[in-house]
């Protein structure tokens, strides 16, 4: 996967990591207890990232934005299913004479 494919973010991956999470410990049932993994696993991921060249604080602080901007994107995404669709005009307006 090159970097113009973005991230493949999909149910079936969520699923997955959900599964490998409650294998590892069945706590992980519990959604909240689940997302502090994967927060937890990408913040030792950065601290144990070898580039002296990066400053990881200022990635921090990008994930976390990344994180908010998935975060809003799927909240709209929610709204725009939930709104009914738009229904079909009848006639033809004319204005008055």
């Amino acid at each position: 996967m090159s970097d113009e494919d973005g991230l493949q973010l999909s149910p079936q991956l969520m699923q997955d990591l959900r599964d490998t999470l409650k294998k590892h410990d069945a706590r992980c049932s519990d959604d909240v207890l689940a997302m502090q993994y994967l927060v937890a696993a990408a913040g030792m991921m950065l601290s144990s990232y070898d580039n002296a060249q990066m400053n990881k604080h200022d990635a921090l602080h990008d994930l976390s934005g990344f994180m908010h901007h998935v975060y809003d994107y799927m909240e709209q995404e929610k709204v725009k299913r939930a709104a009914p669709p738009p229904k079909d005009a009848m006639g033809v307006w004319k204005p008055g004479k």
